[in-house]
């Protein structure tokens, strides 16, 4: 065989077997792309759910039973408990007392402040301010430079049974630009009217609300 025909031959072989390499390295590479992303997906859920499963731990709780010892091969039940008192007054060894015949004075009072003064929700009218100047007077210039419009301010007072303020003192909290000490100088001034209960005129003590307006 002519060598020039022999060296053609390898030359083709050569190229051959290069293009065939070449076609398996660009069909690994695309198999790698499409199937590459979901095994990632697949295989880094499952390390993340397994990683979050070992994160917790199941807790068993100590369930204790209250079992009568009678069932427990015991003689006697527990030990009974004494009957506390209701309301004060009442005794211990006494029968249950009826919802009717509990008297809520027992529980919560007479109704009245530490110095025995009624509040006025326990009365039939509160005492009634009596405003014969302008409110306005009062407000707070530095509420009044900052654009504050309205503020409100609550002052626990106490009426007597002539009307007379005895004693004021505010009941709503800490208040900017002095509006507590604007609004006791307000109800200082202010005149009042007693409070009744039963027809009959009460010393009381009252949450006064005292509003400030500029319009």
């Amino acid at each position: 065989m002519d060598e020039s025909l022999i060296i053609e031959i390898n030359k083709r072989k050569f190229k051959i077997r290069h293009l065939f390499r070449i076609s398996l390295a660009v069909s690994f590479c695309i198999h790698l792309v499409i199937a590459g992303p979901y095994f990632i997906s697949k295989f880094g859920s499952a390390s993340a759910e397994e990683d979050i499963v070992s994160g917790f731990e199941l807790e068993h709780p100590e369930i204790e039973l209250d079992i009568p010892p009678e069932l427990i091969g015991g003689d006697s039940s527990p030990a009974r408990v004494e009957k506390q008192e209701w309301a004060e007054g009442t005794k211990k060894d006494g029968p249950d007392p009826e919802e009717k015949e509990i008297n809520t004075n027992r529980i919560s009072g007479d109704g009245t402040d530490k110095d025995g003064y009624l509040f006025s929700f326990n009365g039939d009218s509160p005492p009634r301010a009596i405003v014969d100047f302008d409110l306005r007077r009062y407000y707070p210039e530095e509420a009044r430079a900052a654009n504050i419009k309205e503020y409100q301010v609550t002052v626990l007072v106490q009426i007597d049974e002539k009307g007379s303020l005895i004693s004021a003192n505010i009941a709503s909290g800490k208040a900017p630009y002095g509006f507590n000490e604007q609004a006791l100088k307000a109800v200082k001034r202010m005149r009042f009217s007693p409070g009744y209960k039963s027809g009959k005129r009460v010393k009381m003590a009252h949450y006064l609300p005292v509003t400030f307006t500029l319009e």
